[in-house]
């Protein structure tokens, strides 16, 4: 956002941002919870695009889900979207008091087992849940290594980093010299590092897959990664808990075929690990995001 902006408008877009994210971080997660929910029903009655692009998403993935079972499932999510909006702010300035609310977490035992023992660890983090609380539970027991990719706001990319080094994470450029010195250091320590891997990639750097069914242009790093490094693999998420619970760690076996060193066997199954924890809780995905955008030759336009 704001990229191609001049310096003193990207400035003003940055205090406003930052100024909007301290507000959110002043109300106790109560309120901020029930701020978003009550945004995330606006966004349903008034028919916004978010709207408009969950229920595109959502009817290719579940095309065997009853109407109005997806029409649920759409004004689910973009609830929890809008959680997810106004919880960052509370997020990033209070990364304490965040890393307070996690309770426990799922399937860490084999995580711990495979560090200790020298081997480093992937982590496959979906838009699910709440992704930064994720990396602060990471950060603040193991080493964490991972790449960031600026917003072109300084004042917001300033805040972001602050808030993921505060417990340690050594940060990486989203460039082909940041992914060379990740895959140096995974290759001589036992660290972690984490990837999103369902965003969209450039032209370049990724290969259609199945997606729920649907191709979806799918980012080639991480099998490639997990070939060059030896890397065990573990799909993640910070679930978001009911009211003012908190959040749960989760962590998943992936599907074994992610090992494979070809990437026609090895990405489908990288989309297949992070369906099986989707549908774990289908409302906290970000199915507003444009996923199935590129699209294959010949195929049509979906948004």
């Amino acid at each position: 956002m704001g990229r191609k902006s001049s310096p003193r408008i990207q400035a003003r877009k940055g205090r406003l941002a930052t100024g909007a994210l301290r507000v959110m971080s002043w109300l106790p997660l109560p309120l901020n919870r029930a701020l978003g929910s009550l945004i995330g029903h606006l966004l349903w009655w008034l028919r916004s695009d978010a709207r408009r692009i969950s229920e595109i998403n959502i009817a290719r993935c579940f095309p065997a889900m009853p109407a109005l079972q997806q029409r649920q499932l759409v004004r689910a999510s973009l609830v929890e979207t809008a959680k997810g909006s106004t919880e960052i702010g509370l997020v990033w300035h209070r990364p304490d008091y965040a890393l307070s609310l996690v309770r426990g977490a799922e399937g860490d035992t084999p995580l711990r087992e495979t560090l200790d023992g020298g081997r480093p660890v992937l982590l496959l983090v979906p838009h699910l849940g709440c992704w930064e609380v994720l990396n602060f539970w990471l950060s603040h027991h193991f080493s964490l290594h991972a790449m960031y990719n600026p917003s072109g706001l300084p004042a917001v990319d300033q805040l972001v980093r602050d808030s993921r080094e505060h417990f340690g994470t050594v940060m990486y450029p989203a460039t082909a010299r940041g992914v060379a010195s990740l895959v140096r250091t995974l290759k001589k320590e036992a660290v972690l590092t984490a990837i999103l891997p369902d965003q969209v990639p450039d032209r370049r750097s990724g290969r259609f897959a199945p997606f729920f069914g649907e191709p979806a242009y799918t980012a080639t790093l991480s099998p490639k990664l997990i070939q060059q490094t030896g890397a065990r693999v573990f799909v993640a998420c910070a679930r978001r808990l009911p009211g003012s619970e908190g959040y749960r760690i989760l962590l998943r076996e992936p599907d074994p075929a992610l090992y494979d060193s070809d990437l026609d066997a090895s990405l489908p199954a990288l989309n297949r690990s992070i369906e099986a924890l989707i549908r774990e809780m289908p409302e906290q995905y970000l199915w507003s995001y444009k996923r199935f955008r590129r699209r294959p030759e010949g195929a049509a336009e979906l948004y």
